[in-house]
């Protein structure tokens, strides 16, 4: 009876062993993420982008609009928050427009392990997130339950997964700023895709096979 070379059953086993679990992103309780913070030292910042900096100086760059359509937001150094741009309709100055998505992600394709932030006020009753892993894959959660006030959010990629990079989105009326970001950088290999691992098993075969016919025509001789 035909059979593969125990060397080659040795390494397809190990092949197999070594492939691993579903790797995914995760929504996880925001108190379970002990993350560096992102930091905003520069002053207040306004444009179509804001840039922040891990405490390992890498730079996370902002983008967002508001509710009206705008372009503009601000990141505020001093209380590490992106809000809106200044709302020049209100007689108060410091009234700043509320946010209707705000997205963000590392330079240089850096990736991160483990995410959490507050998104803080305004008249929002509902969020969505949409999450890229370091494959491109998108990950989508939904959120009905915000409060004008604190809601601390926290993800997590499992498995060998990192996120390159998060959008969220706000119903209603927006809401005021997203605070208190904290997230650990982390720079992985790339899950193989399961034809990956497909491809790596068939390889093995092959060599096992190739042994195979090496020790039998050895053997007839």
């Amino acid at each position: 009876m035909n059979s593969l070379s125990k060397p080659a059953l040795i390494a397809i086993l190990s092949v197999l062993s070594a492939a691993p679990a579903a790797a995914s992103i995760m929504m996880v309780d925001a108190s379970s993420i002990q993350g560096d913070n992102v930091l905003f030292n520069t002053g207040t910042q306004t444009g179509s982008s804001v840039i922040g900096h891990t405490q390992s100086g890498t730079l996370v760059t902002f983008t967002g609009t508001t509710v009206g359509g705008g372009t503009t937001i601000m990141a505020n150094g001093g209380q590490a928050r992106i809000e809106g741009a200044l709302n020049t309709a209100t007689q108060n100055p410091n009234d700043t427009l509320a946010l209707s998505t705000l997205s963000f992600s590392l330079a240089n394709n850096h990736t991160f392990n483990n995410l959490e932030f507050n998104v803080f006020g305004g008249g929002a009753t509902a969020v969505s997130f949409l999450l890229t892993d370091n494959l491109g894959n998108p990950f989508s959660f939904l959120n009905e339950g915000l409060k004008n006030g604190s809601n601390f959010f926290g993800f997590q990629g499992i498995n060998g997964e990192s996120i390159a990079s998060i959008t969220m989105s706000f119903n209603s009326t927006g809401i005021d700023d997203v605070r208190q970001i904290r997230l650990d950088e982390t720079v992985t290999a790339a899950v193989p895709e399961p034809s990956t691992w497909a491809m790596l098993i068939l390889g093995f075969l092959g060599v096992g096979f190739m042994a195979y016919r090496r020790k039998h025509s050895v053997t007839a001789c």
